[in-house]
């Protein structure tokens, strides 16, 4: 399960989701960030889960 460091928040690769931990706004600007990256690929995401501390996205 490779993963990988942005500024304080952790982003996990599984399978086909995307995991984001961290602190609350830190893991929303990451997921922004993710998914207006991928908004015009073959595999767009979208926001699947968010809680405290974690958000999950997963492809459309």
């Amino acid at each position: 399960m490779p993963a990988t460091q942005q500024e304080s928040c952790r982003v996990e690769y599984r399978g086909k989701e995307i995991v984001i931990r961290g602190p609350s706004n830190e893991i929303r600007r990451e997921a922004n960030r993710i998914i207006k990256r991928f908004a015009c690929s073959a595999t767009p995401y979208r926001l699947a889960q968010s809680s405290d501390g974690q958000v999950v996205l997963k492809p459309e």
